[in-house]
């Protein structure tokens, strides 16, 4: 799956092989650390343990905006 560059300075692709694969790299010469462009990093997580992350982070999301509109 590709993600498509962001806003974040970031080209990030993923896949499954028994395990949530990320693979991302920082593209923008402006990135805060000169050091990390043209590096490829990787990482890997059960993608239960994701599906946790991602939850969390919509549910934080979710609440910061309740909390903005009252």
């Amino acid at each position: 799956m590709h993600w498509g560059e962001t806003v974040d300075n970031l080209s990030c692709y993923a896949y499954l092989d028994e395990v949530l694969v990320i693979v991302f790299a920082f593209w923008r010469t402006t990135h805060p650390d000169l050091d990390d462009l043209g590096k490829i990093f990787v990482t890997k997580i059960e993608p239960e343990e994701f599906a946790v992350i991602l939850q969390g982070a919509a549910d934080a999301i979710e609440a910061d905006s309740i909390r903005e509109t009252t």
